[in-house]
């Protein structure tokens, strides 16, 4: 299980907490159990070989994944979702034992649990040039992204990020290790390129309050096929766009 994040600061009235170590808002480093990447390893080196545009897959353990790889981003990145509800729970026992909700209560507004949108198997082998962005465009710590490395050379492709005081930094993952990071939180995969893919684990989570979906959800509708909103229904891709996307530009 996930340990409480520790080192991390947040003003009273201040709506984002401050990481000192590594000089930014709304992220931390938390240790990731071993029975969980015992667990994980077979399944991510299955995951290298899920490459296609809009395929369709099945792990196996029978979870049925959906592959979405954005257009206009300058890497290989797949992002490989569940394909259906069955898949989703899969996704959602992983979260519950991973015990990420009671991780980040205490900086998310909601009212009786902190909820998984989606999960993710989330491969790259090269990253082109740096796209610095926010998961999440909020005011609040209404969601957060985990990201957790199940294969060794996720190391030698990691993350840019941009600290508080405008400098850049780079920071290596470590399997064994998962980055939580929310609003406010600048980065984007490093430049270079590894012989293989590399496979993390991916989580988006957050409030069960219906309020700002139209915000939440464009980062998570972006990314695969099918989602759990904040109340708890699913909602297809092509749904969400209908109901809110064409209002934000989606």
């Amino acid at each position: 299980m996930l340990i409480q994040p520790q080192g991390v600061i947040q003003k009273p009235g201040e709506p984002f907490f401050l990481n000192p170590s590594l000089l930014a808002l709304n992220v931390f480093e938390t240790a990731i159990a071993p029975d969980i990447l015992e667990e994980l390893a077979p399944l991510a080196e299955e995951t290298r070989a899920m490459e296609d545009l809009g395929g369709r897959y099945t792990l196996s353990n029978g979870a049925r994944l959906y592959n979405e790889r954005p257009r206009h981003w300058r890497s290989d990145i797949c992002w490989l979702s569940h394909a259906d509800e069955a898949s989703f729970d899969w996704f959602n026992r992983l979260y519950a034992r991973l015990g990420l909700a009671a991780l980040v209560a205490p900086f998310v507004p909601h009212d009786r649990e902190v909820r998984l949108y989606a999960g993710f198997f989330v491969t790259r082998s090269r990253c082109d040039a740096l796209d610095m962005h926010h998961d999440w465009k909020l005011e609040s710590n209404e969601a957060f992204t985990l990201m957790a490395p199940l294969t060794a050379n996720a190391g030698d492709l990691g993350m840019t990020y941009e600290t508080v005081t405008g400098d850049r930094r780079d920071l290596a993952y470590r399997v064994g290790k998962g980055l939580v990071f929310g609003p406010s939180f600048l980065h984007s995969t490093a430049v270079g390129a590894l012989a293989e893919r590399a496979v993390f684990l991916c989580l988006n989570f957050g409030t069960d309050r219906m309020d700002n979906w139209a915000n939440i959800g464009a980062t998570t509708a972006r990314q695969c096929e099918l989602l759990r909103q904040p109340d708890g229904s699913f909602i297809r891709q092509e749904d969400w766009r209908r109901l809110y996307g064409q209002a934000k530009g989606y």
